[in-house]
Formats: structure tokens, C-alpha cells, sequence
């Protein structure tokens, strides 16, 4: 064969390029790829100056932060670079340009803060929020009487009706001029008119018309006259001075002095809410006090504005600020004779916690601040300045005439001194002391007038019997009455064991009363338990005079009694009295067992529950009671399944060794274990065939409460799982054996760890692979077993370092294939 030079290299190459994309591919699926960032590299800085502040501005712009340098064009990225340019200068149109737009933001920015001060200042002003609603319509209803006072102009239309004797309807409108035309009448001039004179002179023009409109010759009228307003005008006011919105409004002519506020949103925060004028030809017509309006509802001069009005709000003359616990807080414009309590009253009023013996007035002066007190007798004639900030305080929480009562009387609390001035009188106001009331000696506990606490005793068994003089009480004196139970120890009895209702391990507590007999408690208890022992119940009670230097003396007293089946106590004489803390034991009779029952599960005659006899009943005697086996059955899958309790200890010490295990373990290794449980069913494999070929061998296993014998039918298949290649189930043969088993599931996979394969029995058995001079003996395999493979484990590190060895091997090869070509071109 004929070797082809060329041919070779492409091979080598493209096997050599395949090698390295599939090297690069397993170090980035194992997180060491040569290209990629390790996961803790440094997160490069971001600039405040050049990171958009806004994330809502638009794609691809730069918000400067406010304290960032202003933008540069010419600014060197990095200064550290020696070969980026130093010395750069800045467009002189560009540094206007970013000085106006520094200036325009800054005034922007000057304005919104001053907006801000001024809308927080107006909702502080007593009336404000009387136009700052946004449900409120300024537009008065037209669909309403007419008002008798309502001035008529231009455009106002006029219907008359005429009814009774003669009945006729007109329509007019006013005209620029200030006429309406009547027919049969002529001219009449309404404008400046009232309704009330408007309807005057219309009743004057027709009565020459219908003479049944006025009386005549001693007759009555019997024509009527009714004038009403159909279409309404619209006017023009010009509202000026300190309002919201100031300006020329087009309004309906029933419009208020009220109306024209709210379509201008009312005074601002220099406007006056107490002279608010109103001006028609040059003349103040109306002043209006908005704080009628507020306090009382109404005010007579919101009066009706005519064409052409102007509404004058000017600035506020005096105003002053009031806080603290008034039922408002806020800012209050007062007028020239307006006091101190006036200001009071427009802020409400004070709250149930104000203290109204003393007001505290803050004022400015010429040069600084000074405070003033004033008495609640100089309200009323306290002059209050512009600018004065009123500041009422709490009340202290405290009582001037308190005194308190408790401990072993029948109504502890509160008292008033003034009623109770002594402390026989606090006792009989409290309804006297109750019977345990320990009068030798009790506390009263009083606050002196430099604040220091001191306790006094008194005897008052003495005081009560005259001995003693009584004793005067103070502000905010506590007396304590002590009760001989609060002296003592609380006793109680105890009673545990065989009783109906135990409560937990240490029985039942029983509060001590006196002459208690044994009797008593049990009847307490609910009586005595099917398993109570009525020969042996013992009563321990406690030494309370115990020798201390006697190395044997006697700690405490025991007493034995049989009990009667009514409970009664066998004992001759008088009835055995308890003492505090005596415990009474009840006692389990020995010969009391509860019944124990063992389940037989498949192939019996009987499978069912079957109650044990005796101690020593076994597994062959429970199945034979069961009637034997059936045909079918398999005796050597037989299992014993025994529910295990493990004890406190043995639990702690379980879960001890898991945790040191899972402690001492390292790398990238793991451990998973479960959690101890206190009750845990076990499988025990037993020998059921040898069991009753030899009934009552060792062989022959002494039954519990609880067990269960499963006996299965006869098994023809073995499983096989784990690290194979085709994990299934196959038909058993006796002349099997485990490799057998193994061919039939494919044989074993790489990561097989063979030296640790076992066979789990049916009866719940293991048998593991044994090793003898590196050859594996594997175990029998016997019908119903499963046979498992357990998996190698290999750590990340190890399988990168068994590629990375695979690779360096065929690099070498390569490497002397290239060597072996080049000396074959050498010899040719």
C-alpha cells in the first residue's frame, strides 16, 4: 500500500481541530472555558455623571447628573493614556451655550421649589380647602325662582302671563338699551330694575290695557300678573388683587361673590379671607368675610354680581398661626378688634387634652423672637399681631387629687383624695378588706415633693382598734394590702399513675384544701384506671425537719393502703387526712395485660389477625393456627415485619453519628440520609421452612404486639437494577447464576462498581459480592431476589482530569506519528 502524504495531513488536521472544539466545549460546560470571565471578576465602575439618571429618557441619551461636570467633547477618556492629547480647549459658543442651559435648569429648578412652598404655605390657611376641591361645580343652578332682589340688564328675557278674567302671555327681551316692547303698550324701560320694580312698572303699562288688573270703583282685581325670568344673561366680572387666577371670567348674572371665588380658585397665599370688596361703578358696593361663610354658613353680603363688576381681593392685613391641641391647626387672619379668644374660636376651640390655664404667644420683634404667657382670664382682651404663632401645650399626665388602693380589699382602683382625705375612709370607700387581709402591717408607698419615693408601714390592726391615730393621705399615695396567700407557698396534691384522666407523666395537680383525704382526690380524678392495683397505693410525704448532719436520716414518710372497689380506704380508725404536697402513686396490678395481636398475611389458609395466647407463642404455632400453608406458597420469601420504638437516647445518638458523618464529608461529595423516626417497621428475615420442620428451635422467633408474617406466593422472576445496561426483569432457573442474571440485563455499564453488587432476598435478606485474590464471588441468586449494581462516583475535577489525560495520550501519539513521516521522507 502505497502511503499518501497529503492525504495523511488533512487527516491530522481535521482530526487535531475536531480534538480542540471538543476540548473547548467540555471546559466551558464545567465552567473553566478560556474565554469566559471567572464569576467573581470586578464589576467595572459606572459613572454618575454619564449614567442616565431618568429610565424613562430616550433610548440612546445620556442624563448628566446634577453635580456631574458639564459635557466636553474634547475631553480626554482616559487621562492616564500617554498618548491621548492634554491640553484641549473649550468652544467659547459652546461654553455660553451650557452656561445658558445651567442657568435656564437652575431658575427651573428655583421656580418648582417656590411652588412647592407656596401650595404647602396655602394648605395651612384656615379656608383654603373650601376651593381646593375638585368636586365642587362654581356654576350656580339656574333652574330656580328667580330672586326678588335680581338686577335686570341686557339680554335678560322677561315672560309675563296674565291670567283670571283676561288671560294673555308675552315674551320680550331686554334690549341693549334697557326696553322691552310691549303690544297695545309701547316701550318700557326695565334696565337697573329689581323684579319686584320690574314688575311694578309692567303692571302700571298694562292696567291701561286690562282693567281687572287693578281694583276699580270699589271692585277687587280679578286679572293677575306674574313676571318670571326665562333666559338668564351671562356677565362679566374681572376678579383682581391676591387670587389664585386673577382675570376677566364670563359668568351666569345669578352668579355670587362666592361663584366668581371658585372660578378663580379663590385667594392665594397673600389673599385676604376677611375683606373681600366688591366694586360696580367706581364704588365699593359689598365687602365680604368669607369667615361667615365657614363658621356660620352664610354671609349677607355674598350678594348677586352684576355686568361689568370687579371682585378686589387684596392682602391680608394680620395673620397668625395656631398649633398644639386646638381642635385646628393652621393659619387664622384675625381683624382690627379681634383678641386673643377670637383666634381660639376660629381654630375651634381647644381639644380634651389642651391645657387652657396658659397659652404660649411666640412674636417677632424689631430684631429677634421673644414669647409671652397668657392667662386664661387675658384672652379675651390679649391683642394678637400679624406673624404671632399661639402655641397651646398638653395637659400634664397627671392627677392633682388621686389616690390608689389595692392588694386584699374588695374594690382595688382608683380614688379621689378630696372624698377619701384618710386612710380609714380609703378602706370603707374601697368596701372594706376582704378575709384574708394581713392588717399587721401595710405599705403606702408615697412621692414626696422633691420627687423622692418612700415607703411607709403601718400597723393597721391598730389604727382599726384605736391604738393608733389615722393616718392622713397625700397626692398620689399607694397602699398595698397584703394577703396571707401572697405569703405563702401555693400547695397543692399530687396523684399519678393508674388513674382515668393522667395529665402527662407527673399526673394530676390538686389544689390543697384542708382535711383532703385520699378518697377525695381520687373522686377528684375521675376514679381509678382498669389496670390500678387497689393492694398498693402509696401516699410519700416530705421531712420538714430533717436532721442534716445524719448521713441515713429519713427524707420523707410513706403510707400504704388497699383500696375498697367503692373507692373507700381500708384502714382502721380515723380517715387518713392530707397534708401539702403529699403524692398519692396508684400502682398497676401485675397480673393486667392488655391483648396482643400478630397478622398472617398470604399464602395461609387463613390469613387474617389472630390474638397471642401466651408470652412464648412463636411464628410456627401462629401459623398453624392460620391453618397452614396453601400450595402455593413460598416459604423462603417469608418475612417477619416488627415495628421498632427506639428510645430518646437512641435517637439522640443516631442523629449524632449522622451529623458527624455529614460533617466529616468533603469536596464536592454528598450524603443524603433521612431523618431518625422514633417508630420505624423493620423486615426481619426468617426461615420458615426450617421454622416448622423444627418448631420451637432457635430458628423459631417469639412474637410481639403488632407483628405481621407475610408469606408470598411462589416467585419465578428475579429483578435486576442499578448500573446495567437494560435494568428488567427476568425469569428465574435454577441453573442461573449471577453473571447469567447480568448477560440477560445487557451486562454491566462503565460506571458499575461490581465489587459492591448485593442481592436483596425476598424474606428481606442481603447478601453482598465477596473478594478473594482480585477475583469477585457473587452471590446466590434465589427466586423473588433483585439483584443491584451500585455507580461509581467521580467528582467534576476527576472526570476533567481523565479527559484532559485522554487528550494529552493521543496528542503524544500524534506527535510520533508525525515523527515516524518525517523520517520515512528522510530515507526516501
Amino acid at each position: 500500500m502505497k502511503f499518501n502524504k497529503n492525504n495523511f495531513l488533512q487527516s491530522f488536521l481535521k482530526f487535531t481541530l475536531f480534538t480542540l472544539i471538543i476540548s473547548n466545549s467540555f471546559a466551558q460546560n464545567t465552567g473553566n472555558a478560556p474565554g469566559n470571565a471567572p464569576t467573581n471578576a470586578p464589576v467595572t465602575p459606572v459613572n454618575p455623571a454619564t449614567t442616565p439618571a431618568n429610565p424613562n429618557a430616550p433610548a440612546g441619551r445620556t442624563q448628566q447628573a446634577p453635580n456631574a461636570p458639564l459635557p466636553n467633547r474634547n475631553r480626554v477618556t482616559n487621562p492616564n493614556d500617554p498618548n491621548a492629547i492634554r491640553n484641549l480647549t473649550v468652544n467659547p459658543a459652546d461654553q455660553l451655550a451650557m452656561t445658558r442651559e445651567d442657568s435656564l435648569r437652575a431658575i427651573r429648578e428655583e421656580e418648582e421649589e417656590q411652588d412647592v412652598a407656596k401650595v404647602t404655605l396655602r394648605r395651612r390657611i384656615f379656608g383654603y380647602n373650601l376651593f381646593n376641591t375638585i368636586k365642587f361645580d362654581p356654576t350656580p343652578a339656574i333652574n330656580i325662582a328667580t330672586p326678588s332682589n335680581y338686577i335686570l340688564g341686557p339680554n335678560d328675557q322677561l315672560i309675563i302671563d296674565i291670567y283670571g278674567y283676561s288671560q294673555a302671555t308675552y315674551k320680550s327681551t331686554i334690549s341693549p338699551d334697557g326696553y322691552i316692547t310691549l303690544d297695545r303698550v309701547g316701550l318700557v324701560y326695565l334696565a337697573g330694575s329689581t323684579m319686584e320694580q320690574a314688575r311694578e312698572k309692567i303692571l302700571n303699562k298694562l292696567a291701561k290695557v286690562y282693567i281687572g288688573l287693578l281694583p276699580y270703583a270699589g271692585n277687587p282685581a280679578n286679572t293677575y300678573l306674574v313676571v318670571s325670568l326665562g333666559n338668564i344673561r351671562s356677565i362679566k366680572v374681572t376678579i383682581t388683587g391676591e387670587v389664585i387666577a386673577p382675570g376677566t371670567y364670563t359668568l351666569s348674572s345669578l352668579s355670587t361673590v362666592l361663584n366668581a371665588l371658585y372660578v378663580c380658585g379663590g385667594p392665594n397665599e397673600l389673599g385676604t379671607y376677611r375683606k373681600i370688596q366688591v366694586v360696580r361703578n367706581n364704588r365699593v358696593v359689598s365687602t365680604l368675610d368669607l369667615y361667615e361663610v365657614l363658621l356660620k354658613g352664610f354671609a349677607k353680603n355674598n350678594i348677586i354680581l352684576q355686568d361689568q363688576d370687579i371682585v378686589q381681593v387684596t392682602p391680608y392685613v394680620n395673620r397668625v398661626a395656631v398649633q398644639g391641641n386646638t381642635k385646628r391647626n393652621g393659619l387664622f387672619e384675625l381683624t382690627e378688634n379681634e383678641k386673643l379668644q377670637d383666634a381660639i374660636a376660629y381654630a375651634g376651640g381647644f381639644n380634651q387634652y389642651a391645657y387652657k390655664h396658659r397659652l404660649k404667644v411666640h412674636r417677632n420683634t424689631s430684631r429677634e423672637r421673644k414669647i409671652i404667657d397668657v392667662r386664661e382670664a387675658d384672652f379675651p382682651t390679649f391683642n394678637v399681631l400679624s406673624g404671632d404663632s399661639i402655641v397651646t401645650e398638653r395637659l400634664l399626665e397627671r392627677y392633682e387629687n388621686m389616690v390608689t388602693i389595692d392588694g386584699a380589699i374588695f374594690r382595688p382602683g382608683q380614688y379621689s383624695l378630696d372624698s377619701n382625705p384618710t386612710l380609714l375612709e380609703l378602706i370603707k370607700s374601697a368596701e372594706g378588706l376582704r378575709g384574708e387581709a394581713l392588717t399587721g402591717r401595710i405599705a403606702i408607698v408615697r412621692t414626696r415633693d422633691d420627687m423622692i419615693i418612700e415607703n411607709i408601714s403601718v400597723n393597721l390592726d391598730d389604727i382599726m382598734k384605736g391604738k393608733a391615730t389615722d393616718v392622713p393621705l397625700k397626692r398620689e399615695d399607694q397602699i398595698t394590702i397584703p394577703s396571707i396567700f401572697d405569703l405563702t407557698e401555693p400547695a397543692y396534691v399530687r396523684i399519678q399513675g393508674a388513674i382515668n384522666n393522667p395529665e402527662g407523666e407527673v399526673g394530676i395537680e390538686l389544689p390543697f384544701v384542708r382535711n383532703l383525704t385520699v378518697e377525695d382526690v381520687l373522686v377528684k380524678v375521675g376514679g381509678l384506671s382498669e389496670s390500678a392495683s387497689l393492694s398498693r397505693v402509696e401516699v410519700v410525704r416530705r421531712k420538714r425537719n430533717v436532721d442534716p448532719t445524719s448521713a441515713s436520716a429519713q427524707i420523707s414518710d410513706t403510707y400504704e393502703f388497699n383500696i375498697r372497689p367503692d373507692l373507700s380506704v381500708e384502714q382502721p380508725g380515723t380517715n387518713f387526712v392530707l397534708l401539702p404536697f403529699d403524692e398519692i402513686f396508684i400502682r398497676k396490678s401485675p397480673n393486667y395485660v392488655k391483648q396482643a395481636f400478630v397478622e398472617v398475611e398470604g399464602e395461609v389458609i387463613f390469613p387474617d389477625k389472630y390474638g397471642i395466647k401466651s408470652k412464648d407463642e412463636k411464628v410456627s404455632d401462629i401459623v398453624k393456627r392460620a391453618g397452614g400453608l396453601t400450595p402455593y406458597s413460598y416459604l423462603e420469601g417469608a418475612t417477619l415485619i416488627r415495628e421498632i420504638q427506639l428510645s430518646d437516647i437512641e435517637i439522640e445518638q443516631r442523629r449524632k453519628a449522622i451529623t458527624e458523618i455529614a460533617n466529616s464529608v468533603k469536596g464536592n461529595q454528598t450524603i443524603e440520609v433521612e431523618d431518625v423516626d422514633a417508630t420505624k417497621k423493620s423486615s426481619i428475615g426468617i426461615d420458615l421452612r426450617k421454622i416448622l420442620e423444627n418448631p420451637g428451635s432457635v430458628e423459631d422467633m417469639i412474637l410481639q404486639d403488632g407483628d405481621i408474617i407475610r408469606i408470598p406466593k411462589r416467585l419465578e422472576t428475579v429483578r435486576v437494577q442499578g448500573e446495567v445496561l437494560y435494568p428488567t426483569t427476568v425469569k428465574y432457573f435454577d441453573r442461573d447464576n449471577f453473571m447469567n442474571y447480568i448477560s440477560k440485563a445487557g451486562g454491566f455499564t462503565k460506571k458499575s462498581l461490581k465489587s459492591k453488587s448485593y442481592v436483596l432476598y425476598a424474606n428481606g435478606s442481603v447478601d453482598r459480592t465477596r473478594r478473594f485474590l482480585f477475583v469477585n464471588i457473587y452471590p446466590k441468586v434465589a427466586p423473588g431476589s433483585e439483584i443491584i449494581i451500585p455507580q461509581k462516583t467521580t467528582t467534576a475535577v476527576q472526570q476533567l482530569a481523565q479527559v484532559q489525560n485522554l487528550f494529552g495520550t493521543i496528542a503524544a501519539t500524534m506527535t510520533t506519528l508525525i515523527g515516524i513521516i518525517g523520517i520515512l521522507q528522510i530515507s526516501k
